[in-house]
């Protein structure tokens, strides 16, 4: 397993090479060297993303906590679990979920269960929102910039893939997935001595997330509202950044590209934290909609660049936690 995580990194790392060599360093340098300053607000919108979701999963919680938890904490909470996602590897950018659970518990007493409960419902919201992100982006420029037909058949083959796993996902906690996982477990001799502590486990979570589906179907559909405000929230980052590199991008088709990225992102997760593959995949996307590669691949260097301020944040908050349970990587 651990050479298959050095091979995928290798990977990532010659394809970003060849996208650097196939652009040019003279085109991207040209991109980037007037920047100045004026790559500053660009750090300003992800806080904001970043609260938009922590919002949405503060509405995925499947009751009333007894004892609350700040807003803020929870931002912080989940700043270390997403940079968890992001540096663990080969995790499928889920390596931090159990972290935030168990954070939950040793600060708040929320039981494990509530707090996996709550991050398998937020993962719903959060795919459901993105469909209705990437469709909305499509609508909206269907006459100003026309999908051509690679980015037709990778967008709709995203949208029936990650569509029918959101809807069976909901379908399956609605209906008790992890009671039917238990039984199946016996079945197949998959438990040991701690049967009954795992089946009681597993029905408090199947509990959990079916009240929340029967009983909060209003925080349900503000969860879903939350983290699509924060997809949305990215169009600005695009918009900003494509105009800082010399693309002139309007709000619409900003909306499409931030769309077209994160479905790059999804269909990467197996390259550690999308390295190469989404700088390389960002120029492709560029120049399929008339891009210029220089600009493009300066763009994405901006966006990495954003995204390891925010790991080292998170890295920071990880070391500096009192709390912190042991993580494994397999």
């Amino acid at each position: 397993m651990r050479f298959a995580k050095f091979l995928l990194l290798c990977l990532g790392f010659y394809v970003l090479y060849y996208t650097v060599r196939q652009v040019g360093i003279g085109h991207i340098t040209d991109s980037l060297s007037h920047l100045g300053w004026s790559f500053l607000p660009v750090l300003c919108v992800y806080p904001f993303i970043f609260a938009f979701d922590t919002t949405g999963w503060l509405y995925a919680f499947p009751r009333n906590l007894s004892r609350p938890v700040p807003w803020l904490d929870l931002y912080r909470i989940r700043i270390i679990g997403e940079t968890l996602n992001a540096v663990i590897p080969f995790s499928a950018s889920l390596g931090g979920e159990p972290v935030k659970a168990e954070i939950l518990k040793r600060r708040y007493g929320i039981q494990l269960s509530e707090g996996l409960a709550s991050l398998l419902i937020v993962h719903t919201t959060f795919w459901l929102s993105l469909n209705l992100f990437v469709i909305g982006g499509i609508l909206v420029t269907l006459k100003t910039m026309p999908l051509t037909p690679v980015l037709w058949k990778s967008v709709l083959a995203f949208l029936l893939g990650l569509g029918s796993i959101a809807l069976l996902l909901i379908a399956g906690l609605h209906y008790g997935i992890f009671r039917k996982i238990h039984k199946l477990g016996e079945v197949f001799k998959w438990w040991k001595h701690d049967s009954e502590e795992k089946k009681l486990k597993f029905l408090a979570l199947d509990g959990d997330i079916k009240k929340f589906y029967t009983q909060n179907k209003k925080h349900f559909f503000l969860s879903v509202f939350w983290n699509f405000l924060g997809w949305f929230t990215g169009t600005v980052e695009v918009w900003l950044v494509a105009r800082m590199t010399g693309m002139p991008v309007d709000f619409t088709q900003a909306w499409l590209l931030e769309a077209l990225i994160q479905v790059l992102r999804i269909i990467t997760f197996f390259i550690p934290s999308s390295i190469g593959v989404q700088e390389g995949g960002i120029v492709l996307i560029f120049s399929q909609l008339g891009f210029p590669p220089g600009p493009s691949l300066a763009f994405a260097l901006i966006r990495r660049v954003r995204e390891l301020l925010w790991v080292g944040l998170g890295l920071t908050l990880w070391a500096t936690a009192k709390d912190k349970p042991q993580i494994s990587q397999t």
